[in-house]
Order: C-alpha cells, then sequence, then structure tokens
C-alpha cells in the first residue's frame, strides 16, 4: 500500500509543478510582445493545462487502488501511511493555493492575449474537471 501512496504523492507533486508551470507561461504571455513567444506560450499552457487533467487522474486511479490494497501483504505499515499523509498535506495546501492563482490568472486574460487559450477552456474545462478528481479522490475538500 505505500508504495501506492509513494505514487500518489508523486502524481500530486507533478500536478503542483503543472500548475505552476500553467501560472508562469500565463506570466510570459502578459509580459510578450514578441507575437511567436506569445503563441509558445499559449501552446504550453493548454499543454500544461491537459497535464493538470491528467496528473489529478492518476493520484484518483492511486486513491482506488490505495483502498482496494488496503491491508495487504508486508508493505503498508502504519508508520508509512503517517509520514505519507504528513507529506501530502503541504502539497495539498500549495495546490489549492495554485489552483486559485491560476484561475485568477486565467481568467484575466484579455481576448487578444489569450484567445487561443479560451477557446480551449470554452470547449474543455479541464481545470474544473482536475478538481472534481481530486475532490472525489478525498484531497480537495
Amino acid at each position: 500500500m505505500a508504495d501506492y501512496e509513494k505514487r500518489q504523492l508523486k502524481a500530486l507533486d507533478r500536478l503542483a509543478k503543472k500548475i505552476a508551470d500553467a501560472d508562469s507561461h500565463l506570466t510570459e504571455i502578459e509580459d510578450s510582445m514578441d507575437d511567436k513567444k506569445h503563441h509558445t506560450a499559449q501552446h504550453e499552457t493548454i499543454k500544461d493545462i491537459k497535464s493538470i487533467l491528467k496528473h489529478a487522474r492518476k493520484v484518483d486511479k492511486y486513491q482506488d487502488k490505495i483502498i482496494q490494497h488496503e491491508g495487504e501483504g508486508r508493505k503498508g505499515s502504519v508508520e508509512d501511511h503517517y509520514v505519507y499523509i504528513e507529506d501530502e498535506e503541504p502539497v495539498i495546501k500549495d495546490l489549492k493555493k495554485e489552483y486559485a492563482e491560476l484561475e485568477k490568472k486565467l481568467k484575466g486574460l484579455n481576448d487578444v492575449d489569450g484567445y487561443k487559450i479560451k477557446a480551449f477552456r470554452a470547449e474543455h474545462d479541464y481545470i474544473k474537471k482536475s478538481k472534481e478528481i481530486l475532490e472525489k479522490a478525498g484531497k480537495l475538500k
């Protein structure tokens, strides 16, 4: 079981990194003057948003496996479980803060600067889906 908890913690960490990457790409969009850099930053932001959903799904998958294999085998001692829970708490707090910052920046995009991102978000609301997945897995409350 500890192995799945470790994998889940890594997925949460990657999720936080992708949110931070999307945030930095949005900053590039706001600061860019060059149209080519602007285009690249929009493309990278969309890739990061897709990755956010992918890692949220991994967190949910590992949560299901943790529940399924609870108490099996020699792995999964009570001590290991609490170590992962303690390590997870700051990551979850950072995730909540980073989600809020990302949403704020995405809402602040104007139509000229973020036209591709706005079109992508109108078609696929991956940020909302990823939050719902994490709430279902019991990570965001």
